[in-house]
């Protein structure tokens, strides 16, 4: 029994060690660099827990409402075993960079949202919004569910949206250099394909506008 007490006590002091909690400021937006998981949670308070390999070094800084969070040069892309979880009040904008993942299992409200993943990177959100602005390149991918009046999607050289599940009144979408784009409206569609891409329309909207520019592909689901 003893055995088990001291087993139990030295395991929650090396789990109380092993986690870096910093208070962050105000901010509205989350970029994440060198392949650091991040996980998005709404709360009453604004902090970051730190939790896994390079937690006392990974670099948490605040640059007039944007929260990057990044590993020092000499660890550059090694963040695949740090997990960091983000409380925020208020966001209006995430960006993924260097292979990281940032997702968010709850829904996000706001006026205005802006999306944005390169490098390979993941972003997994559902959004609610009034206008929401999507990026996506070098085969990265947005993964979004939620809803919104207008969605401005552009992916580049691989990139990939997945948005079949983001309900929108009206929808831009440009996809150049092989990207693709599902995207979902209701009343209409300006789709357009550059050298190469894919895009998938779903929800029957009553007005498509396509073009391609040098091949392509726009089709109806």
């Amino acid at each position: 029994m003893k055995k088990i007490l001291v087993v139990a006590v030295l395991f929650m002091a090396y789990y109380a060690q092993g986690q870096v909690t910093k208070n962050v400021g105000d901010f509205n937006k989350v970029t994440a660099f060198d392949k650091i998981t991040v996980k998005l949670v709404a709360a009453d308070e604004n902090k970051i827990t730190l939790e896994g390999k390079w937690e006392a070094e990974a670099e948490v800084l605040n640059n007039n409402g944007e929260l990057k969070i990044r590993l020092p040069i000499g660890k550059f892309l090694n963040g695949d075993d740090l997990v960091a979880t983000v409380y925020f009040k208020d966001l209006e904008a995430i960006e993924a960079n260097e292979g990281s993942y940032v997702s968010c299992n709850t829904e996000i409200n706001a006026i205005d949202f802006t999306l944005i993943a390169k490098e390979g990177a993941q972003i997994k959100a559902i959004v609610n919004a009034e206008k929401i602005t999507v990026t996506s390149a070098n085969g990265a991918v947005v993964n979004l569910s939620g809803a919104t009046k207008n969605l401005d999607v552009v992916t580049n050289s691989g990139g990939k949206f997945e948005g079949e599940n983001c309900s929108s009144s009206q929808v831009t979408v440009s996809v150049n250099a092989g990207g693709y784009a599902d995207v979902f409206a209701t009343d209409l569609v300006n789709a357009k394909t550059r050298a190469g891409g894919v895009i998938t329309i779903y929800g029957k909207p009553k007005q498509i506008n396509k073009k391609t520019v040098l091949g392509g592909t726009i089709k109806e689901d």
